[in-house]
């Protein structure tokens, strides 16, 4: 009888060391894909595909917000698990493995008051602007290696549209997926708008895993295969305007 309730009392225990530690998952603001709730929490696109990986795959994610310099920092040394909403580069791939096939796509596009960005109508009218981008921020390969231009960075998207109405930069550079999201806002509408000039450069984004920590890789691998297969991803854009909709 002894016996019996010795393993009544390890078999819960032993089941909750079967189960996998949750995914460590760095992330920061980016409309729509994740945007902070009246009661703090996160929600956006990126939200939902992460509730419906770990639907389908059984694993839990535990999401950290940080800056997204601190959030490749936490990957390149391993201190994280993985992060969504990534654009490939021979950089990032030195510790990133990402998944195969990109989630999403949205392309790099310049934004400005009215009366500049219908003068910006080549990339050399940038010569000579104060550009806003985001650090860490990978956008296209002429614009990202370009040391001749006067580029000023910080750490959120945010930071660069209160910086053009302000007048403090001339001209920011971010995805259409996530400016112009931004740019339905009242205060911001009719204020900022895109440039003539558009790089021909599509921006995929990604679900990479820190290369420390890959055990997990597959089974988020699976998931989101079936995701995309079923078409579950161009549905749940649908949920949060026109404009995140992939053309």
């Amino acid at each position: 009888m002894r016996r019996c309730w010795l393993g009544l009392f390890l078999l819960p225990l032993l089941c909750r060391a079967a189960e996998p530690e949750p995914l460590r998952v760095m992330t920061d603001l980016w409309p729509p894909f994740r945007m902070e709730a009246a009661d703090g929490t996160l929600i956006g696109l990126d939200i939902d595909l992460l509730d419906e990986l770990s639907r389908r795959s059984g694993l839990r994610f535990e999401i950290e917000r940080a800056p997204w310099a601190r959030g490749l920092a936490a990957l390149e040394q391993g201190r994280a698990d993985m992060m969504t909403g990534l654009a490939k580069t021979p950089e990032r791939e030195r510790y990133i493995q990402y998944l195969e096939t990109p989630y999403y796509a949205c392309s790099p596009r310049f934004y400005a008051r009215p009366s500049v960005a219908s003068l910006l109508d080549r990339y050399d009218r940038l010569r000579g602007l104060r550009i806003g981008y985001v650090l860490e921020s990978a956008y296209f390969p002429r614009f990202d290696a370009d040391q001749a231009l006067d580029k000023v960075g910080v750490s959120a998207e945010a930071q660069l549209l209160e910086m053009l109405v302000r007048k403090r930069i001339d001209t920011l550079i971010g995805t259409d997926c996530q400016v112009d999201f931004a740019l339905l806002a009242p205060n911001l509408a009719g204020h900022i708008v895109k440039a003539s000039y558009q790089p021909q450069a599509r921006t995929d984004l990604y679900i990479g895993f820190s290369r420390k920590r890959l055990a997990q890789l597959p089974r988020v691998a699976a998931a989101l295969s079936s995701m995309q297969t079923d078409g579950w991803i161009a549905r749940a854009a649908m949920r949060y305007h026109e404009v995140v909709v992939q053309q």
